[in-house]
C-alpha cells in the first residue's frame, strides 16, 4: 500500500523520453520500429490473464498504422521505480490498453520526424562483476526491532471495525458537528451544556487510536514481507558461493542511436545518469536484458530501505561500477 499522505514529501524523478529507432527497407517502406520506454507493464486487462500489457497494445497500434508488414519491437527502459499512475486505482477496471494506445501514438509521432539514412552498426559487450549485498542480518535485525516497537505501540479501544467505519465517516464528513445538526450544538451551548462536545472528544480519541493501530499493523505486515524477502535473498547470495554477480553490459550503436543494456531492473535515476554521461545525444537503456539479477537501485536509496532496495541482491557499490562501465562502452562505440 501507499504510505500515509503526511509521509509523502514529493514525487521522484522520471524519464518521459521515448527512444525510437526507425528501420526502413531500401524502397522506403517501414521494416521495423524499435522503441524504448521506462515503465512497469503490470496493469493487465479487465478480464485478467497473461498479456503483453501496454507494450502489446502500443506495438499493435504502431504495426496497424505502418502496415507493410512492419514490426514494432519494445525495449524496457530503466523503469525499476516507475509505474503507471493509476495502477493502484480501485475505482475502475485495470486496463493497460489506454496507456498502450497513447505510447503507440506518441511513438508514431516521433517516428514521422525521423529522416532515415545510411547508418553503421556497431556492437560491443563486456562482462563485469558486481558486489553482492552482505548486510542481510543487520537489516533483518533492524526490522525485527521495529516489529517489537510497533507491537508495543498498539493500544486497546472500545471500537471494532463495525463501529469504527461509520464513526470515521461521520466525523470526516462534518468535523465540527459530527453528532447532529449544528443547531443542536448551539442549543447545548446556550444552555451551558457540553454533552455533545464531550462525546465528540471521546470519539475523536478512539478514532485516532484505531487509525494509529491500523497504520502500525500495515507497517508490520510490510515488514513481514521484507524480512521474508531478505532471508530469501540472503540464501540466494550465500548459495551462490561468490561475493560477486556477473553481468553482461552490451552497447549497440545504429547511426546516432545508442543503446546500453543492464541485467538489473534499473531504477530511473541510474538510467538518467547513463544518458547524461553518454557522448551520444540519443542514448537509451535496455534494462532487464541478457539475464535478470533483480533490482538495481541508486546507492542513495539504500539507507531508505524501500521496496526496490529490499528486492535487491546487489551492494550499493554496484552503481558506480556499472555506470563507469556503461560510459566506457558508449565511448568505445564512437
Amino acid at each position: 500500500p501507499c504510505p500515509p499522505d503526511e509521509e509523502v514529501v514529493g514525487v521522484g524523478v522520471m524519464d518521459p523520453e521515448i527512444g525510437i529507432l526507425r528501420i526502413d527497407r531500401l524502397d522506403g517502406t517501414p521494416l521495423a520500429v524499435v522503441y524504448n520506454f521506462a515503465c512497469h507493464p503490470y496493469i493487465t486487462v479487465p478480464e485478467g490473464g497473461v498479456t503483453a500489457d501496454f507494450p502489446g497494445f502500443s506495438s499493435q497500434v504502431i504495426e496497424d498504422n505502418l502496415g507493410e508488414g512492419a514490426m514494432a519491437l519494445f525495449l524496457q527502459g530503466a523503469g525499476g521505480d516507475i509505474t503507471s499512475i493509476l495502477y493502484k486505482d480501485v475505482n475502475r477496471p485495470r486496463d493497460s490498453e489506454p496507456l498502450g494506445i497513447l505510447l503507440g501514438l506518441s511513438t508514431l509521432k516521433g517516428w514521422r520526424n525521423i529522416k532515415p539514412g545510411e547508418a553503421n552498426l556497431r556492437v560491443l559487450n563486456e562482462t563485469i562483476d558486481l558486489p553482492r549485498k552482505d548486510d542481510f542480518e543487520e537489516r533483518i535485525a533492524e526490522l525485527e526491532a521495529e516489529q517489537d516497537s510497533l507491537l508495543a505501540s498498539l493500544r486497546g479501544t472500545s471500537l471494532n471495525l463495525k463501529t469504527f467505519l461509520p464513526l470515521y465517516i461521520r466525523y470526516s464528513l462534518d468535523p465540527e458537528h459530527p453528532s447532529y445538526y449544528s443547531y443542536r450544538y448551539l442549543q447545548s451551548e446556550s444552555l451551558g451544556r457540553d454533552e455533545l462536545s464531550g462525546i465528540d472528544d471521546q470519539n475523536r480519541s478512539h478514532i485516532q487510536k484505531y487509525l494509529k493501530n491500523i497504520e502500525a499493523m500495515e507497517k508490520m505486515a510490510r515488514n513481514v514481507d521484507k524480512i521474508a524477502t531478505l532471508r530469501r535473498h540472503q540464501t540466494i547470495n550465500r548459495e551462490a558461493g561468490t561475493p560477486t554477480v556477473p553481468m553482461e553490459v552490451m552497447g549497440i550503436r545504429v547511426g546516432d542511436f545508442a543503446l546500453v543494456t543492464s541485467s538489473a531492473e534499473v531504477l530511473v535515476q541510474v538510467g538518467l545518469n547513463v544518458k547524461n554521461a553518454s557522448p551520444f545525444e540519443h542514448t537509451y537503456m535496455a534494462a532487464y536484458s541478457n539475464g535478470y539479477i533483480h533490482y538495481g537501485p541508486p546507492a542513495s536509496e539504500y539507507p531508505k530501505g524501500g521496496y526496490e532496495v529490499t528486492e535487491c541482491l546487489l551492494a550499493p557499490e554496484w552503481q558506480a561500477i556499472y555506470e563507469t562501465k556503461a560510459q566506457e562502452v558508449l565511448e568505445r562505440l564512437k
